[in-house]
């Protein structure tokens, strides 16, 4: 027996004091079952960040979910794996408004309360969606091309289903499992160098420098029932320097604004917003060689000039399912980044007050 699996079963004798029955079949409930199909739901985040299914998933979303069996540990690759998938699909076109027609449906075999093994207190399953719909073992290092950030997310959940719960829809709490940096930069727009130093679309690149992209998530641990996982990088590869092989370059997603109107000083502006995702880990030299940008200026060539992050926040983090904002502003003679302000912020949250540019259409949103 591997110390994966060893660990497993600690965890859960220390849940049961002792007590398990991973042999024992599901007693049928008294009146006959009214549905031998195991039916699940799901949000996103917990309490006043939570976003329920239906503002979250979209039809054909994913999930893979786990009823652990024996103590292993679950396995949720594309191929060899051992769950069931779920799909996101509207089932009934003329159904009330009361009547969600949305549901998670197997995509052919599923879970059945009458064959599942149980311990003698619950049902646990483990869980978790790719919404690139690939299973990820690392983050990847472009996530400036299309759909790449969606890809580059992964949410998980735990869940111990009571057996006096069974028949019950299944309720799945989903984390964001990985950390998101926001960093919101406001430019002023010149037509030429006697007015300022930055033209029209002045930023071309930014990102995340030597990071580490793999990661691991604690199955051996005892934690609350819906509660996150830990999800970050080994201590073995947090503790390497920027010279390590693993780490490497994270291209971040921008978009950008319109160019404002002249304000009362005649200045025009631009604003940026770039995204990306990585596991949680510590920051290389507090940070200070953390965040890059490549940014063009009125020089009379194409070239880029590089402009450096730099914290005055030692107290900045990456976090699992946080979102890691920060607004900067760009210092055009020192060529540093400054932050105006940094916050961390549950990502769930994040997700229903970000502001990204283009806003879309009536049309979009539905």
């Amino acid at each position: 027996m591997n110390m994966e699996k060893l660990k497993y079963i600690i965890q859960i004798l220390s849940l049961l004091f002792g007590a398990c029955s991973s042999s024992e079949e599901a007693v049928m409930p008294e009146g006959g079952w009214e549905t031998s199909s195991v039916q699940f739901q799901a949000t996103v985040g917990e309490g006043e960040n939570a976003l329920y299914e239906s503002d979250y998933f979209h039809e054909g979303d994913e999930i893979r979910i786990y009823c652990p069996v024996n103590y292993s540990i679950p396995n949720f690759m594309d191929e060899g794996g051992n769950y069931y998938t779920y799909k996101y699909s509207k089932t009934d076109d003329k159904a009330e408004p009361a009547n969600w027609p949305y549901k998670f449906e197997a995509e052919g075999t599923g879970f059945d309360w009458r064959t599942l093994s149980p311990t003698s207190i619950f049902y646990p399953f483990e869980a978790v969606h790719f919404p690139g719909k690939q299973y990820l073992t690392a983050v990847p290092k472009d996530q400036s091309r299309e759909g790449a950030l969606e890809e580059a997310d992964m949410l998980i959940a735990h869940r111990r289903q009571l057996l006096s719960e069974r028949e019950k829809r299944v309720p799945l709490t989903f984390h964001h499992a990985f950390a998101m940096v926001q960093v919101q930069v406001k430019l002023p727009v010149s037509d030429n160098p006697t007015e300022g130093p930055f033209p029209a679309d002045a930023i071309k690149r930014a990102y995340m420098h030597k990071m580490l992209t793999e990661y691991e998530v604690d199955y051996a641990a005892v934690i609350d029932n819906d509660g996150l996982r830990t999800v970050r990088v080994s201590d073995e590869d947090d503790k390497t320097t920027a010279e390590y092989p693993k780490r490497t370059d994270i291209t971040m997603r921008c978009k950008k604004s319109n160019i404002t109107d002249p304000d009362k000083d005649g200045v025009r502006y631009q604003e940026y917003i770039c995204q990306g995702i990585v596991p949680e880990q510590s920051f290389l030299n507090e940070g200070r060689d953390f965040l890059y940008f490549e940014v063009n200026r009125h020089e009379g060539n194409d070239k880029t000039v590089l402009y450096k992050f730099v914290p005055n926040n030692a107290n900045l983090t990456l976090k699992a399912s946080h979102r890691l904002n920060l607004s900067l502003a760009i210092d055009a003679v020192t060529h540093e980044v400054v932050v105006l302000e940094a916050e961390l912020i549950p990502w769930s949250k994040a997700e229903t007050d970000m502001e990204i540019w283009p806003k879309p259409t009536t049309e979009e949103k539905e």
